[in-house]
């Protein structure tokens, strides 16, 4: 539901996309790059008011201090933004087996991990 590509996302899309080309370790370019996510149905009720803020509250705090200065983040979902390139070159993206994983998402961040990727996640200004 929260998955909309509208006029500010597009906007922002052409710098996140750049932040590709920098190296964000001072070693190596971004494998994964989170954002974070703008929850536009946390007005539709009480619950998902609490819940917008919830996820707001994680993004903010949680996955910033993963990323910097612990540098243990990985894919915790949408939407994180793959080089395709990188994990098309190193097996590909998805990993699931019905025997082992529950959600595939966190393998993708393993695995670029240990095929030596950087998993990052920044902020830009968002309108709420």
């Amino acid at each position: 539901m929260n998955q909309d590509n509208y006029l500010e996302e597009a906007m922002k899309m052409r710098n996140l996309l750049q932040e590709f080309l920098k190296k964000h370790d001072g070693i190596r370019h971004p494998s994964i790059l989170g954002l974070r996510e703008h929850i536009f149905t946390g007005s539709v009720s009480s619950l998902a008011w609490f819940m917008s803020n919830q996820e707001t509250s994680f993004v903010t705090i949680g996955q910033r201090l993963l990323a910097n200065p612990l540098k243990v983040r990985f894919h915790y979902g949408h939407p994180d933004v793959f080089d395709r390139i990188f994990h098309l070159t190193r097996g590909g993206v998805s990993k699931a087996s019905k025997v082992i994983n529950l959600s595939e998402d966190i393998f993708a961040g393993f695995n670029s991990t240990l095929r030596e990727g950087n998993v990052t996640h920044h902020e830009y200004i968002q309108k709420e």
